[in-house]
């Protein structure tokens, strides 16, 4: 199986016969015949190769925009990036000041042509990179057998606004062990909003394991309504079905 019985192979014999050459040709004709006929998803070779080439040019893009604020920029471009045939995963907008900044994690795409639709946008700020492999982000997900999954927590937290108030709340979580990976704050009424994930301390490293119970109290001491505080669940990364029939 798998031997190369040519001229040039050290394990061909030394002068095949008519005979063997002909066996060799119809056994030949059957193994084509029956690969041509497989299924894909047995993993034939017009299987493999038809998802090589739907695979060609297909990457994880990150598109980072911005600028002067002019409308219904975020549904415009959404709608240019799903017609280069990507699909948006993860998506952030932002408008402050009369500007905006967006961000666009689009899977299945192709860079060159993802960066050609953006351009008539006349962004004053334009990123278009490749991604990074996000089931290693920070914020997750993380493969549901990580040993980090039990000390990352969603956080939704609220707090009468005071110059200053967000600087003091994360100061007192790091002074806690507590890091704050991702952060999104915006006003909401007389509150400040704080949405993000937080990993709290292993035990294993300079940081005893916090107590949870107690970090939440101290919080609501502070004034700070707790809305959530919870754990997140593992999530391994989809497989998909051409990618598990190939493999």
């Amino acid at each position: 199986h798998g031997r190369d019985f040519s001229a040039h192979s050290p394990l061909s014999p030394p002068s095949p016969t008519p005979t063997s050459n002909t066996m060799l040709r119809r056994l030949a004709t059957s193994v084509l015949k029956a690969s041509a006929s497989a299924s894909p998803s047995v993993g034939s070779v017009s299987g493999i190769r038809s998802f090589a080439a739907e695979a060609a040019g297909s990457q994880a893009v990150l598109v980072h925009m911005g600028g002067v604020d002019n409308g219904e920029v975020f549904s415009r471009v959404h709608k240019a990036i799903c017609g280069t045939g990507g699909e948006i995963k993860e998506s952030r907008s932002c408008r402050l000041g009369g500007r905006y900044s967006q961000m666009f994690l689009v899977a299945g795409a192709d860079l060159a042509k993802v960066s050609a639709v953006l351009k008539p946008f006349n962004a004053e700020h334009l990123d278009v990179v490749l991604a990074r492999q996000t089931s290693k982000d920070i914020k997750g997900p993380y493969c549901a057998t990580s040993p980090l999954v039990p000390f990352v927590r969603k956080a939704n937290l609220a707090v009468p606004w005071k110059r200053g108030i967000v600087g003091e709340l994360t100061e007192f979580l790091n002074i806690h062990g507590v890091t704050v990976t991702d952060l999104d704050q915006y006003r909401a009424g007389k509150d400040v909003v704080l949405e993000g994930f937080a990993h709290l301390p292993t035990g294993l490293a300079e940081f005893p394991q916090v107590n949870e119970a107690e970090l939440i109290k101290s919080l609501q001491a502070m004034g700070v309504t707790v809305s959530q505080f919870a754990k997140v669940s593992g999530q391994d990364p989809v497989v998909s079905p051409k990618m598990a029939d190939s493999a």
